[in-house]
């Protein structure tokens, strides 16, 4: 007998048929996501390093593999994300002989064990399920004093529209954006070490309870896992507008909140044996 598919790898399936559907249009309306990841790479700017083997992780449209490629030119930038449609894309858009495309599910990357230097993932690291996981992968994909910078969201993201579903579905909703501080307890429990991290609060504001959540459809998510997966109905949506009326500013505009992590931590270049004794890492051959 066929076994079910499992809940989160269901899940997994969603978000990337998500993103490949709106692969064609997700840089226009992705003014947020684009703001974050200029913020962060402003942030190697205080960083003296030059890698040769480059991971973007979460790539989706390749908007900043490119700019990490002019960067780094010497070196090669693999792009990797889970939705095919946003790696084709990438793919036909900026093609290099120093960028190279992977459609592959972040938390089993196959690639080499210790062959990347830096490790760069822009506002999708809150898409997976398990962070500490993809943090155990990345540290196995890094090289020894190799770097890994991202950006993600923590608890405060959306947090108006979550508290009109919470009233609507009348429970209170899982929030699996993670705090700035567990994330950084989970860097150093899977063995990167001098975790830097910070956030800020991002606001965007709407004309319509409409138009916020078409920008969400429109940059794949309209299925984070923050929200309801079910289909709005007409009167679940007029109640929704009633609910997020409250929020409007002086303006007569409607806000959303955007909570912004910002990180970057190193793997050692030595190992941590199970009686505590530093010794070198080699690489794989």
């Amino acid at each position: 007998m066929q076994q079910p598919i499992p809940t989160n790898l269901k899940q997994k399936l969603a978000i990337a048929q998500n993103f490949s559907k709106v692969a064609a249009a997700y840089d226009e309306a992705a003014v947020l996501q684009q703001e974050i990841g200029r913020r962060l790479l402003e942030r190697l700017d205080l960083i003296k390093f030059s890698p040769s083997t480059i991971l973007d992780l979460g790539s989706g449209t390749g908007f900043f593999s490119k700019a990490l490629s002019q960067k780094y030119s010497r070196a090669i930038v693999l792009n990797a994300d889970i939705a095919e449609g946003m790696v084709n894309f990438a793919k036909h858009n900026h093609p290099t002989l120093e960028q190279f495309f992977l459609c592959a599910d972040g938390d089993y990357l196959p690639i080499k064990s210790q062959s990347v230097d830096f490790v760069f993932s822009n506002c999708a690291l809150h898409w997976f399920f398990s962070p500490q996981s993809i943090f155990k992968e990345i540290h196995r994909i890094l090289k020894p004093e190799g770097l890994l910078l991202f950006s993600t969201l923590g608890p405060d993201t959306l947090k108006e529209l979550r508290m009109c579903f919470k009233i609507l579905e009348n429970k209170e909703a899982e929030n699996p954006f993670i705090d700035m501080h567990d994330i950084g307890d989970m860097l150093l429990q899977e063995g990167l070490i001098d975790p830097v991290m910070d956030m800020e609060n991002i606001t965007l504001t709407y004309k319509n309870i409409k138009e916020l959540l078409n920008d969400l459809k429109l940059t794949g998510s309209n299925h984070l896992h923050t929200l309801s997966y079910d289909p709005i109905t007409p009167d679940c949506f007029n109640r929704l507008s009633t609910l997020y009326e409250k929020y409007k500013n002086v303006e007569q505009r409607l806000p959303a909140t955007f909570e912004v992590i910002y990180g970057h931590a190193w793997r050692s270049e030595y190992a941590i044996t199970e009686d505590c004794r530093r010794i070198p890492l080699t690489l794989e051959t």
